[in-house]
């Protein structure tokens, strides 16, 4: 995915992404397109499974097993993404450097509230 990409909307708002590239039509048949959307939000369950198995397990090789697993479904998801972006079906909201520092103000903010306040989330 490439995040230097972007696009215009027809409303003007500035979007990272790629213009459409298939023609597929969006009726209440299943396509690829709608099979490529349950898959990642498939992956996204999945990650979120493994990733709640992962912190809760205490041996460690059933941990390494499940990590693996994580891993792979990431790397699955990334795929998918990667194909949806490329095909102009997947797009981001493009935030300028102000909107940046911004909402990293406010979550910075947060730490405040957390114990260890010297230490920075990684």
């Amino acid at each position: 995915m490439d995040p230097n990409a972007t696009i215009t909307t027809e409303t003007g708002a500035i979007k990272i992404g790629k213009k459409v590239s298939i023609n597929i039509n969006k009726d209440q048949n299943i396509n690829d397109l709608d099979r490529l959307y349950d898959t990642l939000v498939h992956c996204k369950h999945m990650l979120n499974v493994y990733n709640t198995a992962s912190l809760e397990v205490v041996d460690p090789e059933l941990f390494n097993l499940l990590n693996t697993c994580r891993q792979r479904i990431q790397a699955q998801h990334g795929k998918v993404l990667d194909t949806l972006f490329n095909v102009g079906e997947y797009t981001a909201d493009a935030a300028p450097p102000e909107q940046v520092k911004d909402i990293s103000a406010v979550f910075m903010s947060y730490l405040k509230q957390l114990p260890n306040q010297n230490k920075l989330p990684h």
